[in-house]
């Protein structure tokens, strides 16, 4: 399911349109992770925005040494009854 999939399913279920389904989705991820909060979805999981640190890399064509600058990156935990849910299938 990526995120379209998952806007046409809430709209759906919640009886919205898609642009109203859009925007709730949007929002939480915007303003939620970009303030460096997580975002728990109760039975379904956590998103949890974590600080990658500087390292270095190494370009695969030359094998020549390149740093690779610090980032914001965004983990996902699963939650039990997601898992759960998973499992029975």
């Amino acid at each position: 399911m990526n995120k379209t999939d998952l806007i046409k399913s809430m709209a759906s279920r919640v009886g919205c349109t898609e642009v109203v389904a859009r925007q709730m989705v949007e929002v939480l991820m915007e303003e939620g992770l970009s303030d460096g909060n997580d975002i728990v979805l109760q039975g379904f999981g956590t998103f949890r925005p974590w600080k990658q640190s500087f390292r270095a890399g190494r370009n695969p064509r030359t094998g020549e040494s390149c740093p690779i600058a610090p980032r914001t990156s965004v983990r996902f935990k699963v939650g039990k009854n997601l898992l759960r849910a998973m499992n029975k299938r």
